[in-house]
């Protein structure tokens, strides 16, 4: 059961009248097992938002549906006043949903310039001309981009698939776990990163994050998830040891 002042987070996130993604009623599932139930969750222009919650409540999941690499079963999911529908994973990214998955998902045996020529190949000339960009926000790319992504660290092939989503100029972009992993210099050049973008594009970003000061120093607005569901959320500044100690510690 949820506080007054639960609800009142909730009410708060959802009243904003003119949202880039707007995601209602969303149900989902795997085979014949029900994961998302009724979730509700409003992404507005220019901002960041942290989607919160322990491991195995529908977090992933929700990104999955969002990117139609799992369709839903119940609801609607609208991103800058488009319905998405039925909507293949390219044509969202055309749309303009760029996606890091958990487990950077990048080409192991490709070069890292391959890497980002994939990007480059699709979306032409608005991807070349943030190339320059992409390698300040990540100098490491330029340092190596004849190696395979596969001998990367964990981090670099983070910066590596950040990197390459950026390329494709997102008016969202969506993370899973970017920090899962990551030492923690590379974990302060992506929060860097997501400060530099939401000043400088007007693009929002949604991010899974269980490391909670990572979420905190970079996001303006949280849900938390549990079973399926959208328990709370809220301005980030909102996000009380209460809430923490109910819902997101172990």
């Amino acid at each position: 059961m949820t506080t007054q002042l639960e609800e009142k987070r909730e009410e708060k996130v959802e009243s904003d009248v003119t949202p880039l993604l707007s995601v209602e009623a969303l149900d989902a599932g795997y085979d014949q097992s029900q994961i998302l139930r009724g979730v509700n969750m409003v992404i507005p222009p220019n901002s960041v938002v942290s989607l919160l919650g322990r491991n195995g409540v529908g977090k992933t999941t929700t990104l999955k549906v969002l990117m139609g690499l799992l369709p839903s079963t119940a609801g609607k999911i609208v991103l800058d006043g488009r319905e998405l529908g039925k909507m293949k994973p390219e044509l969202r990214a055309r749309r303009g949903i760029g996606y890091v998955p958990q487990g950077r998902d990048i080409f192991p045996n490709m070069t890292v310039w391959d890497n980002l020529k994939v990007s480059i190949s699709i979306h032409g000339k608005s991807a070349s001309n943030r190339l320059e960009e992409v390698y300040e926000l990540f100098p490491v790319l330029k340092e190596m981009l004849g190696r395979k992504g596969g001998v990367l660290s964990g981090g670099q092939q983070q910066q590596l698939a950040i990197g390459r989503a950026l390329l494709t100029s997102p008016k969202l972009l969506v993370l899973d776990e970017p920090t899962e992993g990551i030492q923690p210099s590379i974990i302060d050049q992506i929060e860097d990163a997501i400060h530099y973008l939401k000043k400088t594009y007007d693009m929002s970003i949604l991010l899974v994050e269980q490391y909670l000061d990572f979420a905190k120093s970079v996001s303006d607005q949280f849900y938390i998830m549990d079973r399926g569901t959208m328990l709370t959320g809220g301005a980030i500044e909102g996000l009380s040891e209460e809430l923490i100690t109910r819902h997101l510690t172990v």
